[in-house]
């Protein structure tokens, strides 16, 4: 599988969502990219903003876990869930680390996927 393959699953996922709000989302390396076909998973879920981080996290995982096969789901390493698609953005600078570990670090640039409303 590619990570073209893996967005476009990820699109067909998301968009078929009825219970979350998904607008967006980004992909970025995971660890600097030293790993190959390893990712973080950056996702802009407005209808969770109130929720606690631990339990967006946790439903994000669980609906990928329903609509991904495990070799799929293996090329995601870490999830990370924003209020709106600005923080996303925002995030998608540092490849959705919450801190860059040295002043040296390289950010791969995330590329990120507006989806369409359903």
């Amino acid at each position: 599988m590619d990570k073209d393959l893996l967005v476009e699953k990820l699109k067909v996922l998301f968009q078929q969502e009825k219970e979350i709000t998904i607008d967006a989302f980004g992909l970025a390396p995971a660890y600097g990219g030293m790993v190959s076909n390893s990712f973080v998973l950056g996702v802009s879920a407005p209808s969770m903003a109130g929720d606690e981080q631990p339990d967006k996290i946790q439903k994000i995982i669980s609906l990928l876990f329903s609509g991904l096969e495990s070799e799929e789901r293996r090329w995601i390493d870490r999830v990370r869930v924003y209020d709106n698609v600005k923080g996303l953005k925002k995030q998608a600078q540092n490849d959705f680390e919450e801190i860059s570990y040295n002043d040296n670090h390289t950010s791969f640039e995330a590329e990120l996927f507006k989806l369409d409303a359903a």
